[in-house]
């Protein structure tokens, strides 16, 4: 059954934040600090509460914590992004086929 929730503006542009670092053909070198700024900013007000978040709230931090490799990317973080964002892709779209298929409201 899917977790009906609402999620804020700050918790969408971390989310969308990491799906960006998440896609290696998407990763220009010269947005990468730009976007982990943007992290950053919006770290202190992401919903903490919604536990389907922590995964993506802990790797945030780690993006937000650590520095800019000599590529001007983060080495493997880069990696265990892909596979965080592939398993928060998967949950969404699990919850919206439930509703689709009316096994929730």
């Amino acid at each position: 059954m899917a977790e009906r929730q609402r999620l804020s503006p700050h918790d969408h542009a971390l989310i969308h934040a990491l799906a960006l670092l998440s896609r290696p053909e998407l990763r220009d070198r010269s947005k990468i600090g730009m976007i982990v700024g943007m992290i950053q900013d919006v770290l202190p007000r992401v919903s903490r509460q919604v536990e389907r978040l922590r995964p993506l709230i802990v790797l945030a931090e780690q993006f937000a914590s650590q520095k800019q490799g000599p590529l001007g990317d983060f080495g493997g973080l880069h990696d265990r992004a892909r596979s965080i964002m592939n398993d928060w892709d998967g949950r969404r779209l699990a919850d919206a086929w439930d509703v689709v298929t009316g096994k929730t409201e």
